[in-house]
């Protein structure tokens, strides 16, 4: 494992699954027609609600904004899903379908 960033968690002890980068709901309604079971959506606002339809579905989030109060942090946590905010995440661009974790102490690695 390598780690390539972090942030604050908000929720949960930590995750581990497939990075999918979400910015629009287009990004959120191709994410629909796949199997998201394993799925931990990266974002890079705290303010997005189109993800909302998929957070039953999914392991977690990584958001590079926002804080425990914002909007998607309590989201989040009435979900009771893993989450961690203010990401710092190095080379996110070439994440999309790799394997991520992130820890209680809202560490984020790369499973190599």
């Amino acid at each position: 494992m390598r780690k390539i960033g972090e942030g604050e968690l908000i929720c949960g002890r930590g995750a581990v699954g497939i990075l999918r980068r979400v910015e629009a709901i287009e990004d959120v309604l191709r994410l629909m027609e796949s199997d998201l079971s394993e799925t931990i959506v990266f974002t890079p606002s705290a303010s997005v609600t189109a993800i909302t339809p998929i957070l039953p579905k999914i392991r977690g989030i990584i958001c590079a904004s926002g804080g425990i109060t914002s909007h998607l942090a309590i989201v989040a946590r009435e979900f009771d899903l893993p989450c961690v905010m203010g990401s710092r995440v190095e080379g996110v661009e070439a994440l999309e379908g790799r394997r991520v974790r992130f820890t209680a102490e809202g560490e984020i690695f790369l499973e190599e």
